[in-house]
């Protein structure tokens, strides 16, 4: 199969021709699922990647596309599905779920459109003079509209006519009101507001969930996050978890007071920045300017803060970047600079139109049903936010090298020792030492205690004994640090040349199996 076009950006339709024909070219490996539909009836997809049974291996999660203008997401997510698709072979001990697009419904509008939406667009019924969100001029798009006004706060930037910029002290105008291009419900003349609130899907997970206006009414208020919420809870081998996205360039990570929670979360940022070069920046630090001394955490109901509370996995944000990191800005001085000031957009302007490119339409005059005199047209917003598509090039195969690299952290079970001894007539005494020989726990996050990192727990089996005489036929530890070993014992019954096999499982790692012939 053909790989992904890596600076495109994918809408629904081409979303699932590409995993229908993924899953067609290797069923063998492939299963495509649909775990819910929007409430606009799209699915949301899931992939599992596995030889044989997908529960019985360790597994990571990746997902894309929870922001509907960040769609180079979907885009890494499709080229991790086509990495493994040519190379299945990390699958012998492995499991890997990818879930390209969480938000179809908002993905494919932004994608369509070019509409300004963040997830979702939410209508809300009965707000005087309400803009809800149209194509007036049939272009197939839905993107700003403006009109002359005095004390309007918009003004052209001089470099590009077609993208607007705040107002400044000392420009000469003409200046603008600027609004979602759209029609204007239960209009009476007054003053205009939004008939939506443009949720943010990644505000609503329930752990640290805040009430706020793009958080919803509840946590998991809305199907998209709370499919994934119920996927990972339900899927106790899941490991390690990856997001997708396209704001400014960085590798999010959370910083635990737990130090082996830490150094688990330092590795992951630094395994990062190596391969791919991406800056790791804590939840705390990011999007903040760096006078900003308060680095308390900040993304609240975040899908970070769920894995680690909830579930005690560890989860990391990749960010794609930006324009201004196509710029050759560091994220640091985009933190820190006006991110969309006129001087840094200008930049941006210049940059796609050197290259051929545009970021926004030509304005055009049209009559608006109930405002009159109005133009449509200005910037898209389905682009990552200026990025030069390029950058993707290298990127995101960088970023599936990544998912691959963290995929290898797995714990990995290993029978270093097993015995076998006579202890009196037709009765054994059988000896096993397991060790993780992995840099990650089987409980991943130390400090984590919840329900779903209770039942997990280092699972001593045998088979093929006549009789097991021990009270407690599978012991069991709680958990194994990186390069820690544990021990069991069984006493059974047997006969000289039975095969017995010694199994130890945890639901987080490659499990250890050894056979042992009874003298």
């Amino acid at each position: 199969m053909e790989r992904p076009i890596l600076t495109h950006l994918y809408n629904y339709d081409e979303i699932c021709a590409y995993l229908r024909a993924a899953q067609k070219e290797h069923p063998d490996i492939m299963q495509l699922t649909e775990l819910a539909h929007t409430e606009e009836g799209r699915a949301i997809w899931n992939v599992t990647l596995s030889k044989g049974n997908p529960d019985a291996n360790p597994a990571l999660y990746v997902q894309g596309g929870i922001h509907a203008q960040e769609g180079y997401g979907i885009t890494a997510s499709l080229n991790l599905l086509w990495t493994v698709l040519q190379d299945p072979s990390v699958l012998d001990n492995l499991t890997i779920y990818i879930n390209p697009c969480v938000n179809p419904d908002g993905s494919d509008m932004c994608v369509r459109t070019g509409v300004n939406v963040r997830s979702k667009l939410e209508r809300v019924y009965g707000r005087p003079n309400a803009i809800v969100p149209k194509d007036l001029n049939g272009d197939g798009k839905i993107l700003s509209m403006r009109w002359q006004d005095p004390s309007g706060p918009w003004v052209s930037l001089p470099e590009c006519a077609n993208m607007m910029v705040r107002r400044r002290p000392g420009d000469k105008g003409p200046f603008y009101q600027v609004f979602t291009e759209g029609i204007v419900e239960n209009y009476d003349g007054g003053e205009l507001q939004y008939g939506y609130r443009d949720l943010d899907f990644n505000r609503q997970y329930s752990v640290n969930w805040k009430d706020n206006s793009n958080g919803g009414d509840f946590p998991a208020n809305h199907i998209e996050p709370r499919t994934i919420m119920s996927f990972l809870s339900q899927h106790n081998n899941i490991f390690a978890v990856i997001d997708i996205h396209c704001g400014t360039r960085a590798l999010i990570y959370s910083d635990p007071s737990n130090i082996a929670d830490y150094r688990l979360m330092r590795k992951l940022a630094l395994m990062a920045k190596e391969i791919t070069g991406i800056e790791p920046i804590t939840h705390g630090r990011y999007g903040r300017h760096s006078d900003n001394r308060s680095f308390t955490p900040h993304l609240c109901g975040h899908i970070d803060d769920y894995c680690h509370d909830a579930l005690g996995i560890p989860s990391v944000t990749v960010e794609l970047g930006n324009g201004f990191n196509s710029l050759g800005m560091n994220s640091y001085d985009v933190f820190d600079g006006e991110l969309y000031g006129r001087e840094l957009i200008a930049k941006v302007a210049a940059m796609h139109e050197a290259k051929g490119g545009k970021i926004a339409e030509p304005w055009v005059a049209i009559k608006h049903p109930q405002l009159g005199d109005v133009e449509v047209g200005g910037q898209f917003h389905y682009n990552a936010y200026f990025m030069d598509p390029d950058d993707m090039l290298d990127l995101i195969p960088n970023v599936a090298t990544y998912c691959l690299k963290v995929a290898e952290l797995a714990p990995v079970l290993t029978l270093t020792k097993t015995a076998c001894e006579a202890v009196g007539e037709g009765v054994y005494r059988i000896r096993a030492n397991v060790m993780n020989e992995s840099t990650m726990g089987t409980k991943a996050f130390e400090a984590a205690s919840s329900y779903h990192t209770g039942i997990a727990t280092v699972q001593f089996g045998i088979s093929g004994a006549q009789e097991i005489l021990n009270q407690n036929t599978n012991p069991s530890v709680a958990s194994l640090y990186p390069m820690e070993s544990a021990a069991a014992e069984w006493f059974v019954r047997a006969k000289s040349g039975d095969v017995l096999t010694v199994k130890v499982t945890h639901p987080k790692a490659v499990d250890a199996v050894a056979e042992i012939i009874v003298p």
